[in-house]
């Protein structure tokens, strides 16, 4: 670590800001040889060094060196079996500073304020206007995108990606953070109906928001009792409700979990606010509709995870319809055989209101998440490129394929063609006790940076059938009416960053709370809507419009 003084600026910014390869699998340790290498002295094995590093393979450093990092992370750094291995291969020690999130929050902050901070921190304690202030501000990290050319060259292969290059790019053109890059569906949230009550009721799967209403009125009047309990024709996660979704079948995306702010979506190529366009009303009066029959669970608004989750798996299933990643969520298993459908659920298609000619829904991304305040270098470091090099070697495919599964011959192997194969840890590991020193969050510190291309395939273990895609058939169902351009994950300038914080919160929660209140019948949507859109001119919408607007007229003048 290194000593700083008078950070006590850096801690009022981000409070204001608060809304293995094992011996029998290769190891990658950046085969490529970097942009330059003119100063570069030759070791006794004839590879290339600058000082204390080599510029090519493994070992990185011929005499062992450590650098620190604030990660947040339950657990003991000893446990995260993973750093040994990567230790054993670079040459290079991590000394681990692991807190849960809360506190790691706070010793962030602690730490940037007394000056005493690691040469390396991430995790999901880094926001937005952290990582904007630290840099462009207060410097105090560093820009990496010159280390990424001359050390790092699979860390290049994962800015080349669609999207990476343009989200991690600050507005000053630099680069700060470590991207991460995971494959992912096209949606992750949608409802999912019970097919087998579609059977009991006699039905065929909806097309049309009036299908759906006559669906679920036979799911109320049709089905019989569940353990004693009527079928709920319609609920959702509390967590990641996403009703506005649906107003897609009205022809609108009107997610509130939309990239860089809820309610915002490109319409006609400008980023425009969905909350307040009459098909977004139409959507609301329908949602009413549906509760002020009984059609939809009176607890919605008011019930918390678990008691969704628990009410979804009462007997066959207490949910007609609901709202969520997958059906396995909140749906009883009717099989313990994972190559097949394990619930009576699939994906409902994306319906269509009357007059509308074009339904659509949220597109989450395009197959690959990424998140871009995952892993900062701080000033403190006296080797940044050495933690670069070790991060492109954490990236290298065979190590990376270990941070989910674990060590190879434990968790993972590497077949002769090529492909990786999970390995049935009941089968590597004798005993539960040695069965969680292995589990997916034991082994890796789970938020910080990873790559793994969507197109690698990982094949179950042996005698294993495949899992049943169930997200990939429902991507494939919702792809013709997945929107064409969604908002970019751009950066707020700096100057309005707590201008857009504030109005993003108030307005979204205006918009959350009057939505709830319109459903469940506390409030008519059609008498109050121009008194709604004069609150929300009063909130600061248009101000908002604008920085949305300045930030993607930004993003599309930058391609």
């Amino acid at each position: 670590m290194k000593k700083k003084f008078a950070w006590l600026a850096v801690v009022m910014v981000a409070m204001m800001f608060v809304t293995s390869c094992g011996s029998n699998a290769p190891a990658g340790g950046g085969a490529n040889p970097p942009a330059s290498a003119e100063s570069a002295a030759e070791d006794s094995d004839g590879r290339q060094m600058e000082g204390n590093m080599y510029l090519t393979g493994l070992p990185i450093v011929k005499e062992k060196e450590t650098f620190t990092m604030l990660v947040d992370d339950n657990g003991t750094p000893e446990e995260k079996v993973l750093y040994q291995i990567f230790e054993e291969q670079t040459n290079v020690h991590v000394e681990l500073i692991l807190f849960p999130y809360e506190t790691a929050k706070e010793r962030k902050n602690i730490m940037i304020n007394s000056g005493d901070y690691p040469d390396a921190m991430g995790g999901w304690i880094l926001t937005d206007n952290d990582v904007m202030t630290m840099s462009m501000i207060d410097k105090i990290i560093i820009p990496l995108e010159g280390l990424f050319e001359k050390y790092a060259p699979r860390v290049m292969t994962v800015l080349d990606i669609p999207g990476v290059r343009d989200t991690v790019t600050l507005p000053d053109g630099h680069i700060y953070t470590l991207p991460y890059a995971v494959g992912e569906p096209l949606v992750t949230f949608l409802p999912w109906i019970n097919v087998k009550y579609l059977e009991q009721v006699g039905l065929p799967m909806p097309e049309t928001t009036e299908d759906f209403k006559n669906v679920l009125i036979a799911f109320r009047d049709k089905l019989p009792l569940v353990e004693g309990q009527k079928v709920i024709p319609f609920s959702g996660s509390p967590n990641n409700l996403g009703l506005g979704t649906m107003a897609g079948w009205f022809g609108l995306n009107a997610s509130s979990a939309a990239k860089n702010a809820g309610y915002f979506a490109i319409i006609d190529g400008e980023i425009e606010n969905t909350a307040i366009r009459p098909e977004y009303k139409e959507f609301v009066k329908y949602f009413a509709d549906l509760y002020k029959e009984g059609l939809i669970d009176q607890e919605l608004f008011t019930q918390d995870e678990a008691a969704w989750k628990a009410k979804g798996m009462i007997g066959t299933g207490l949910y007609g319809v609901s709202f969520g990643y997958g059906a396995g969520d909140f749906a009883p298993k009717v099989t313990e055989d994972t190559t097949i459908r394990q619930t009576d659920y699939e994906a409902l298609p994306v319906l269509r209101a009357p007059g509308v000619d074009k339904p659509v829904f949220r597109r989450n991304g395009f197959g690959v998440t990424i998140f871009r305040t995952q892993l900062v270098i701080t000033d403190a470091a006296e080797n940044p490129e050495t933690i670069v090099r070790w991060w492109n070697n954490v990236f290298e495919l065979d190590n990376s394929m270990t941070t989910n599964l674990g060590p190879y011959g434990i968790g993972i192997e590497k077949l002769p063609d090529g492909q990786y194969r999970e390995l049935d840890k009941n089968v590597t590991l004798p005993s539960e006790e040695e069965r969680a020193k292995y589990e997916w969050g034991a082994i890796w510190t789970q938020s910080l940076p990873k790559y793994q291309p969507p197109e690698i395939k990982i094949l179950p273990p042996e005698g294993k059938g495949p899992n049943y895609p169930e997200k990939d058939i429902a991507d494939a169902l919702y792809e013709p009416y997945l929107e064409e351009e969604v908002v970019p994950d751009f950066w707020i300038g700096e100057d309005v960053a707590e201008q857009n914080a504030e109005l993003q919160t108030a307005i979204t929660d205006y918009i959350n709370q009057k939505t709830a209140q319109w459903v469940s019948g506390q409030a008519d949507v059609e008498a109050e809507w121009d008194a709604y859109l004069a609150q929300l001119d009063k909130l600061g919408l248009q101000e908002l419009i604008k920085i949305k607007k300045d930030a993607y007229a930004g993003v599309k003048a930058a391609q």
